[in-house]
């Protein structure tokens, strides 16, 4: 009888290579990337749930669709680009900045905000009129209008806030405050203890040469 070997003694002939059929039902070997790490292109469909422990790192876009629940700590560097509405519960740690789109609304557990803007007034010479933009704020808890000259000098540039309870007329506004100054491109802030309908700014240039901007941002929680 031949002295066939019954048992494999050199490892290295040992090794298996793993294969996969592509979407033609074809044969083919699962590739890795230079490091040995498993290289996966396209598209990877996902069903059920899948536990992930460790570091995950994630080059390029992914889109998400469904709900997404997720706990413990999650790091991201980079841009996060977020279209659609986001709720979010629980506490939310948050370092660097973070930029929000104007018009867009940030739903936070018990507490919902609108951040937008800004609207422009724009002025060349003397000259006064509203800022583009009638906010109705009565379904608002609190409101914050915040308003900023664009030019190089706000000495001889002012604003001041507008009130209606029954419609956006000329004749149905009521002055809320007293014009304040816009000297050294300063912000300002407006905001009324009333419950009222409409809020605008009106805002004057009583200067001919500083042209500019009133840029007028709405602040509000519901």
């Amino acid at each position: 009888m031949p002295n066939y070997k019954m048992f494999q003694d050199y490892a290295d002939s040992l090794r298996v290579r793993i294969y996969g059929a592509d979407e033609n039902s074809n044969i083919v070997p699962l590739l890795t990337d230079a490091s040995g790490k498993m290289d996966v292109v396209g598209t990877v469909g996902v069903s059920g749930t899948v536990g992930v422990s460790g570091n995950v790192a994630v080059s390029g876009n992914v889109g998400v669709s469904g709900t997404v629940a997720v706990s413990g700590n999650v790091g991201v560097s980079g841009t996060v680009g977020v279209s659609g509405a986001v709720e979010i519960s629980g506490n939310v740690g948050v370092s660097g900045t973070v930029s929000i789109s104007g018009g867009t609304s940030v739903f936070l557990s018990g507490r919902n905000t609108l951040d937008s803007g800004p609207v422009t007034a724009p002025w060349s010479g003397s000259s006064s009129g509203t800022a583009d933009g009638v906010w109705d704020v009565l379904g608002y808890n609190s409101w914050t209008l915040a308003v900023k000259f664009s030019g190089t000098s706000g000495e001889a540039v002012s604003a001041k806030l507008q009130m209606s309870v029954i419609g956006s007329g000329e004749s149905n506004w009521v002055d809320q405050d007293v014009y304040k100054n816009f000297s050294g491109t300063s912000w300002n802030f407006y905001t009324t203890n009333y419950h009222v309908r409409y809020a605008r700014m009106f805002g004057q240039n009583t200067s001919t040469t500083d042209s500019g901007a009133l840029l007028v941002y709405f602040q509000g929680e519901y």
